[in-house]
This record gives C-alpha cells, sequence and structure tokens, in this order.
C-alpha cells in the first residue's frame, strides 16, 4: 500500500461517498474505485459494502480505519520535519585548516544558508580522511598532502600551502643568514603526529641530508607545537599561516634551510558517488573561488 492510497482510504471512509471523494482529491471517480480495490486485495478484506445507492465501512474497514489515520498523520509529520530540517554538511579537516582558511569560508556558507547545520570534524591524516569519506562519514574531506587518484574519488585543488621552519627569535640559531644541515643536527624538534603530511616530507629531508635530531617532540596539536616554538623549546616545521603574526611581530624567525620542503598541496575530496546537494556544491564552488591556486595568500581576507 501507498500513501495515495491510505489517504484516498480516508477520505471515503469519512463521506462514505466516492464521487465526494474523487472531487476533494481532484482524481476521476475510477481512479477512487480502483485504488480502493487495491487496497483491498492487498489487505485480502473488503473495506467497503454497498447497501443499495450508499456505502458502508465494514467491521475490517472501520479497524483498518484507525490505522489509517495514524499512518497518514505520521507521513505528514514526516514530510513537515523533513521539510524544516536544515541541510547538514559534514566536513573532515585538519586543525590548521580548519583555524586559518576555513573561517572566512563559513561565514559566506553561513551567510548563503543560515539555518544550514555544519559539522567539523578535526583530522590528523590524509588516510582518515579517506576513510571516512568512503564510508559516508564526512560529505567532504579538505586534505593536505600528496594525491592519491583514486577512482572512486573525485578531487580538486586548493592551495600550495607554504612551509617554514621557524624558531623563536631569540634563538642563536636565528642569526645564521643560511642555515646548513650541520646546523640542524642535534636540534629539537616539534613535530606533529607521525604520518602527518608535512611530518613526512620534513623528515623525507632529514634522511635526505643525514640530519639527526637531538630530540623530537610528538605533538597532537598546532597551537601546542607553536606555544612550545615561541618558549624556546625548539624548532616547528607549520604552514606559514599559523605562524605568520608571530612572525610579523619578531616572536618567531623564519629559518632560511633551502632543503625544507617548500610547500604542501592542500585539495578537497569527496566520494564520486555522492549526490552533491546545492549547499555540498556552493561551498565546494565557494572553496576553488576562494582558494584555488591562482588566489593563494597568506592572508585570505586581503
Amino acid at each position: 500500500m501507498d500513501t495515495k492510497q491510505l489517504l484516498t482510504f480516508k477520505i471515503a471512509a469519512e463521506n462514505l461517498n466516492f464521487t465526494l471523494t474523487a472531487r476533494h482529491l481532484h482524481f476521476a471517480q475510477s481512479s477512487v474505485t480502483a485504488q480502493i480495490q487495491a487496497l483491498e486485495r492487498e489487505l485480502g478484506q473488503p473495506l467497503f459494502e454497498r447497501l443499495g445507492k450508499k456505502i458502508f465501512l465494514t467491521e475490517a474497514g472501520r479497524q483498518f480505519k484507525n490505522y489509517a489515520d495514524q499512518m497518514v498523520q505520521l507521513t505528514r509529520e514526516a514530510e513537515e520535519k523533513l521539510m524544516n530540517t536544515p541541510p547538514t554538511l559534514t566536513i573532515g579537516v585538519t586543525e590548521s585548516q580548519c583555524t586559518y582558511r576555513l573561517p572566512l569560508l563559513l561565514e559566506k556558507y553561513k551567510r548563503h544558508d543560515p539555518k544550514a547545520h555544519l559539522i567539523l570534524k578535526p583530522v590528523n591524516f590524509d588516510s582518515e580522511v579517506r576513510e571516512a569519506i568512503m564510508d559516508g562519514s564526512i560529505d567532504l574531506g579538505w586534505m593536505m598532502g600528496t594525491h592519491h587518484p583514486s577512482p572512486l574519488m573525485t578531487e580538486e585543488d586548493l592551495i600550495d600551502e607554504k612551509m617554514v621552519l621557524v624558531a623563536a627569535s631569540e634563538k642563536s640559531i636565528c642569526r645564521h643568514p643560511l642555515i646548513t644541515d650541520e646546523d640542524l643536527n642535534g636540534e629539537t624538534f616539534l613535530l606533529t603526529s607521525k604520518g602527518c603530511s608535512y611530518r613526512n616530507s620534513l623528515e623525507n629531508a632529514f634522511e635526505k641530508h643525514e640530519i639527526i635530531p637531538e630530540t623530537v617532540m610528538e605533538f597532537v596539536t598546532v597551537e601546542a607545537i607553536k606555544q612550545c616554538a615561541l618558549a624556546g623549546i625548539g624548532l616547528a616545521f607549520l604552514p606559514e599561516i599559523t605562524v605568520h603574526a608571530e612572525i610579523e611581530k619578531g616572536l618567531l624567525t623564519k629559518l632560511n634551510w633551502q632543503a625544507a620542503p617548500k610547500s604542501i598541496s592542500t585539495y578537497i575530496a569527496w566520494h564520486k558517488d555522492k549526490v552533491l546537494t546545492g549547499n555540498m556544491r556552493f561551498f565546494t564552488d565557494s572553496a576553488l573561488a576562494m582558494y584555488g591556486k591562482a588566489q593563494a595568500s597568506v592572508h585570505p581576507s586581503k
């Protein structure tokens, strides 16, 4: 049985007149009769009986009317609820991108749909994002690192995020106009978790240049790394946008080590079979307009 049959039965049971029912629902009378007969065949019971020129509900019809009323009401409530439920967009994104790149984009998204429900899921590794995209727990992934093309994923390039090696400005290493490999041997490095795209790129450079840190301190958040770098605990390798203000104030200094990785790719991705809602399409189009490679800037607001 479908909703149309239930509604037709409900109206017919209330006025006990198929002609009036057809007029009320803007159906042909033959359509009303066909729907009632189809419902009776499915239920295996007659719902109406004709006595002379009048129709009456059978006992089965009277019992079924209670259920039909409830089902029609529930259908209406569900439709109304869904119509008033704001669309939800779930994005997996790294801390640095969420903090320094997304606010302007989210403000634009909020203006586009003030009632929109947005969920930002923090992630540390591209592998986490890809897994979440594949199992449907996020709609979009905002990733940093090397592309891993997949026939099941759609990817769009964003900014090549500039990376910098920094230290507290009072540290002696900051007085070196050019940092040699030897200068870095024996230093303490403040790094993100293993598997992070920019930690991987730095460690690859260490291996290539045979640099052995004295100590590696591992942190979960970029903010913790930055605060420890400001305290002079060690050297940090971070997206430039996360430390730009501290560099401008003279609290941190960029170290000129020529072998340091210069940038990390960022891109958005989603499952190729994902149905792009209007809000999801607006978000991706806005991200490309604001942070596409042609728009790359340390100051996205300018």
